[in-house]
């Protein structure tokens, strides 16, 4: 056995250790870090041998130096990276473990130029005291193992042939397993959450090697974007009477304190929630009924997509990243979410999800966010969900206000409702529209519970999509649209209750990141945000300018024109018409295209595209650099 090859699987199996304690023991927070481990497992395995194969061959190479003096010195060289890479990872797990997010650049970064909390560290470490310890002793019997073994056993003799395919052998295996970061991602869960340490660093630094300054466009992007050129944070708007502001609002009357429920349905189509549309009103009767009552917007653009994006946009008021996904990539930025502000104004705060909230790297933000959050697996279906809302919603504190958040999950793919509702449509459409009427029905469950409470005169219910989702037609116009465009992106939120305007419909296009700031607005709450939306229902702000971002798409929209276009200049720009009207064919939509015509002379629109991009790159750099909030709360 040659010590290059034992090097390798000693360091791999260590790695694989590591792997099996991380996806296979249960969180601080409680489940398992991912809601499919044995595919993680897989996954991770096969990137993690890259490293060591790598690690391995190059110390093959050190053979072809004849003095054999230095064999000894280079197997401890690179013996000892492959111990560090392994005590690198295991920080890293317990690091994912505690926050959902990984010891990256980011992480390194933000803890550099903020406060950080001197217990910080030791929480991760006590948080998951077995599976520290676990972490640590694999670290230290892989070092003792490489050191030991080899002055105890004899390694056999090589030839240069065999030398030379060992090498073949381990380099290939470092090539197929690297390049698995691009062509192997596993099926239904999120990659972000569950790479290895490896890959993370690798996209960090590929990413930093191409946005390593300041453009000359930053100013004109934080303008474009409605935030103050002149701060080092530009979206933080001060409050210098807070604490007099939030005890203020706790020694209202309860009855002067609403309560806020929102409704975040998963992938909610603008068009099939679009009631100027008879029959989405037949399919969809207690929606429809709820908001034409209220104060609808039919033309809602979440922030982004998935679901990680729509929660970027509801709870924490601010656009996502253009590049990277904020909840896996910066929980540790300094920030100041809705149900934070709300948590200090003595709400009680309720989170009841249908989606497993591992899937989307949820669990440490509802930790933070929520007093009480639940998933349970007998509720992943609407109506179950719906009954065990209203169980929970009689339950809740009197002597509170209550923001809760119900989460469905029947809407997503592939559109199945529970056998003992319906049959399965036959086509993926018409399965859509029968999840449609299904949710409906939950939704009835719901509003009749809150109609029924003594308060409900003071709630606050707003139904929206989290985001939307591409139907056929519209995902082959993708490539031609980009990755911000309308068919995952375009929604509805409807208003309901407390001050909310009746029987209004407001056809500008507005945004997620304009709940949180609507949402104080109602309240009359005045505290420190970040938040880069407006009140809807001041009328003179509705008129904002839109963004979505996805992966370097970006969608522009202000009022009738819409801008696509990316943050690779390479890349053409589309424009297109926003139309308030209904002009697409209800029974052959193609989810607003047919309602966003192509604009014929782009060139007047005052490089639209220009401005798009400096928004971009000034959103990403205010991101990465955490100029959110100047301080945690």
């Amino acid at each position: 056995m040659y010590k290059s090859i034992f090097l390798f699987f000693i360091l791999l199996a260590a790695r694989l250790t590591q792997l099996v304690q991380l996806y296979f023991t249960s969180i601080p927070s409680g489940g398992l870090l991912t809601e499919q481990p044995i595919k993680s497992f897989i996954c991770a395995s096969i990137v993690e041998i890259s490293t060591f194969a790598i690690i391995a061959f190059l110390f093959s190479i050190v053979f072809l130096i004849k003095q054999k003096k230095w064999h000894s010195f280079f197997y401890a060289f690179f013996a000892s990276i492959g111990v560090i890479y392994l005590l690198f990872s295991a920080i890293n797990d317990q690091v994912m473990r505690w926050m959902g997010q990984h010891f990256d650049l980011a992480f390194i970064k933000t803890y550099s130029i903020s406060n950080l909390e001197p217990k910080l560290f030791l929480n991760i470490a006590s948080n998951g005291i077995v599976s520290f310890i676990i972490s640590s002793l694999i670290v230290l019997i892989t070092a003792w193992l490489l050191y030991f073994i080899p002055k105890k056993i004899t390694f056999k003799n090589h030839s240069y042939f065999s030398l030379g395919l060992s090498s073949i052998v381990l380099f290939a295996l470092f090539i197929i397993s690297f390049t698995a970061i691009d062509w192997y991602k596993p099926v239904r869960i999120r990659w972000k959450q569950i790479q290895p340490i490896v890959a993370t660093w690798y996209y960090d630094i590929k990413y930093d090697l191409t946005h390593k300054n300041k453009t000359e466009d930053i100013l004109i992007g934080i303008e474009e974007l409605g935030g103050d050129i002149n701060s080092d944070y530009p979206f933080y708007h001060f409050v210098a009477n807070e604490d007099s502001s939030l005890q203020a609002f706790k020694s209202k009357p309860i009855e002067e304190r609403p309560d806020i429920i929102l409704l975040s349905l998963e992938s909610l189509r603008g068009w099939a929630s679009d009631f100027r549309i008879s029959e989405n009103c037949s399919r969809m009767p207690n929606l429809c009924a709820l908001s034409n009552s209220g104060t609808s917007f039919p033309y809602t653009y979440s922030v982004g997509f998935p679901s990680t994006e729509g929660m970027t946009g509801l709870q924490l008021g601010i656009w996502s990243h253009p590049q990277k996904v904020f909840l896996t990539d910066f929980i540790s930025s300094n920030s100041r979410a809705l149900p934070e502000i709300l948590g200090d104004a003595g709400y009680y705060r309720l989170f009841l999800t249908a989606a497993e909230p591992s899937f989307d790297n949820f669990t440490p933000w509802f930790n933070k966010w929520a007093d009480y959050h639940e998933y349970k697996k007998e509720n992943d279906s609407d109506i179950p969900l719906a009954h065990r809302f209203v169980e929970l919603y009689k339950k809740r504190p009197k002597d509170k206000p209550l923001y809760s958040i119900w989460i469905n999950f029947t809407t997503h793919t592939p559109f199945t409702v529970p056998k003992s509702y319906a049959s399965p449509a036959n086509t993926s459409e018409e399965r859509y529209k029968q999840v449609l009427t299904y949710l409906d029905s939950a939704l009835g469950i719901i509003f009749k519970a809150i109609q029924e409470d003594d308060r409900h005169h003071e709630t606050i219910l707003v139904i929206t999509g989290d985001h939307s989702i591409a139907n056929n037609a519209s995902q082959k116009a993708s490539s031609q649209n980009g990755n911000a465009f309308a068919g995952q992106t375009w929604t509805t939120m409807t208003w309901y209750g407390y001050r909310i305007p009746k029987e209004k419909k407001i056809l500008s296009p507005i945004s997620h990141v304009d709940f949180a700031p609507t949402i104080l607005s109602l309240l009359d709450l005045s505290v420190s945000n970040h938040f880069v939306g407006t009140p809807l229902f001041d009328e003179e702000n509705v008129h904002h300018t839109v963004y979505s971002f996805r992966r370097g798409g970006i969608a522009r929209r202000q009022d009738s024109i819409i801008c696509f276009t990316d943050v690779d200049p390479s890349v053409p720009s589309l424009y297109k018409k926003h139309n308030s009207f209904i002009d697409w064919d209800s029974t052959n939509t193609i989810e607003g295209f047919a309602s966003e015509p192509d604009l014929e002379s782009p060139h007047d629109f005052n490089n639209l595209e220009h401005r798009a991009r400096a928004a971009a790159e000034s959103w990403r750099y205010i991101l990465d650099h955490n100029k959110l909030f100047p301080t945690q709360k």
